[in-house]
């Protein structure tokens, strides 16, 4: 397999963990590159089989700045679909969308769908829902193909040594201390979470599939309690304890409830599964922050 890859946001979370495996298979991988400037867009896609998008920003509830979320999250898809358009439109583009995009949910409706109404209510979860669309535009314009996949929070070690927007992570590191930590009370909702080895498998599949236009949910196809999470933290850590707080209520406009995919799509058409359960996938990071001290 050589095919010529560039990957946006490619030194990030997810993109460290996704480039080690594209070139472990043989692919060129290049990373890099400023989605919010289109010139430098075009110079990375020109003469690439396959364009991913990783790069996003995301900003603290409550302070956040709304020029730089629109610029990175929806004006540099929007650079990223132009530039395709005008110099690479038979390129295979992989966009990354979040469950951020959804909302509040109906309990009821729970695991839910591709089709499920969106109703963000964060910037981030705005923006990347109109990123969304703007890639349905761009095919009834111009015939222009996306595959996006939506993912629910994703964990993992950290190869760079940065921290990763995982709580699991925070609440691991801690634990590890033999500190303690607060589990908001929300703890008792259920929620999604997909380890990141999980997602480069979805992400590849999609690379190697003839499928050129679709939209799937990748996830644990279940929800689980934050504070089933850190109950399993402190017992595999041995050290560290939790306590449940009240939400704070500065943030409680914007908490989402229970929400986890339904992922029978990708399980069908791609032959998808996730393969590291929330029990596998905590043991294997503290297992990896342990042997880093």
């Amino acid at each position: 397999m050589n095919k010529k890859t560039h990957i946006f946001g490619g030194n990030g979370f997810i993109g460290l963990h996704l480039q080690k495996r594209l070139r472990n298979e043989g692919f060129e991988v290049s990373v890099g590159g400023d989605v919010t400037k289109y010139d430098e867009v075009v110079e990375n896609i020109k003469d690439k089989d396959v364009i991913i998008n990783l790069a996003t920003v995301v900003q603290t509830i409550g302070n956040f700045d709304a020029t730089k979320d629109l610029e990175v999250n929806l004006c540099g898809q929007i650079n990223i679909l132009e530039a395709r358009k005008n110099t690479n439109p038979t390129s295979k583009y992989i966009y990354i969308g979040s469950s951020l995009q959804f909302g509040k949910v109906e309990e009821n409706d729970l695991p839910i769908k591709e089709d499920y109404p969106q109703r963000p209510l964060s910037l981030y979860g705005v923006n990347k829902s109109a990123a969304e669309n703007y890639c349905a535009v761009y095919k009834r314009a111009y015939n222009l193909d996306s595959i996006i996949l939506r993912l629910p929070p994703v964990y993992g070690p950290s190869l760079d040594g940065r921290e990763t927007r995982s709580i699991v992570e925070k609440f691991i590191k801690i634990a590890l201390r033999g500190e303690s930590f607060t589990a908001n009370n929300f703890g008792l909702d259920l929620k999604d979470q997909i380890y990141v080895d999980d997602v480069v498998e979805a992400i590849v599949l999609n690379i190697k599939s003839p499928i050129t236009h679709e939209v799937y949910n990748f996830g644990s196809g279940k929800g689980i309690k934050l504070l089933d999470i850190s109950k399993m933290i402190v017992e595999k850590c041995g050290s560290g304890k939790f306590e449940e707080v009240p939400y704070p209520a500065d943030r409680a406009p914007f908490e989402s409830g229970s929400f986890y995919f339904d992922i029978s799509k990708a399980q069908r058409e791609l032959g998808w599964s996730p393969k590291i359960n929330i029990k596998e996938g905590v043991e294997r990071m503290v297992d990896y922050y342990k042997n880093k001290r």
